[in-house]
Formats: structure tokens, sequence, C-alpha cells
């Protein structure tokens, strides 16, 4: 069963950090249903119980929450991956279990790797744990070329294959892995070891 949508809260004080992490969360192609907080006593009623979804939030932003509201985020862990960004340099007196952290000399590749691997453990979980043996080594070779970013021409003038062959593919991938954008497509080869960072254009 797909999820109409991920619910995902950003939670910092930072206008540039908030808007940075949106837009990078916008180009995974996912349906998200992003929330700000800014306001620490505002996150308890952000992480609503009946929803299940990604925390983003900055380690000063935790430095300014109460016990209480620590204690509601870490009984929100079997509904909430959490995602530390690390903007401040403190022992973490929390101990908060994040499921990744964002180092501030992160580039935005690196973020945006960081937050997709998130994203699809929480969406679509049925096409996510399919294993990639299931793509045939012909799409292996189709989804490689995409994510190095041929155009469809490109990829079947490589291939010695039609045009018409690479479309067909390129729908077969997107039906086995559920991810619809290049960008997806790209993390995924990335994490998947189809490619490295250097054969991206």
């Amino acid at each position: 069963m797909i999820m109409a949508s991920i619910h995902v809260i950003i939670a910092d004080k930072s206008q540039l950090v908030r808007t940075g992490l949106t837009g990078i969360l916008y180009h995974t192609g996912l349906s998200l249903m992003i929330r700000d907080v800014t306001d620490p006593n505002k996150l308890i009623s952000a992480l609503k119980k009946d929803h299940k979804g990604l925390l983003i939030v900055s380690k000063s932003f935790l430095l300014n929450c109460n016990p209480e509201i620590i204690r509601h985020v870490r009984d929100s862990f079997n509904r909430y991956y959490i995602i530390i960004i690390k903007d401040v340099s403190f022992e973490d007196q929390n101990n908060l279990e994040a499921l990744s952290v964002i180092e501030q000399d992160d580039s935005e590749r690196i973020i945006y790797q960081k937050v997709e691997k998130c994203l699809q453990k929480l969406y679509n979980p049925v096409e996510r744990d399919r294993p990639l043996e299931e793509i045939s080594q012909r799409e292996k070779e189709v989804l490689k070329l995409v994510a190095m970013g041929m155009t469809n021409k490109e990829i079947a003038e490589r291939l010695y294959i039609s045009l018409h062959t690479v479309i067909t593919h390129r729908r077969n991938i997107t039906a086995k892995l559920g991810i619809k954008t290049i960008a997806g497509l790209t993390v995924y080869a990335l994490l998947n070891k189809l490619i490295s960072s250097e054969d991206i254009k």
C-alpha cells in the first residue's frame, strides 16, 4: 500500500536552513507534507500521534527544548525517523537516536542522499524492500545511464536499442523501485553502487 504522503517536520529557528531543506525535500519527487517549527513549545503539537514521518531537527533547536519536549520526541521514535542537524558542538545530553546526522560541511548532494535514504524507508515499503536483483541486467544498464545524466536518445545509441525500448525499460524501473524522479533514481544508483559520484554529469 502506497502512502499518500509523508509528514516532514523541520525544526530550526533559521529561515535559511528551513528553506534550503524544503527545496532539497521537494527535489525527491515524493509526496510530502512539510511543516516548519521555529518554537520548541510547538513541536509537541507538530508530532501528531496519528502520523508517521520524518523529523529534521537542529542541535541548537534541541538546546532550547525543555525535558518534557525531549521526552515527547523520544516517545515518537516508533513513528518518526529523526535526522539531526549538527550545527553546534556540544555533548548531546538528550541521547536522541538519530537515523542520520547532517554535518555543517555536508554538500547539498550529501544532504540530499541522507534525506532521500530516510524518506525511502518511510515511503512505499513494499516497493522499497524489493531487492535490486528484480531489475534485469539491461534495466540496470539503463538505470546507470539515466543516473549519469544521459537522455533517452543517448541511452538508445549507447546500448544499440530503440528509443521505444529505452522508454519501456525506464517505465519498468520506475514501477519496480517506486521512484519517479531522475534525482531519486540517481540516489538509488549511488546507494546501490551502480555508479559513483564521479560518474554524474
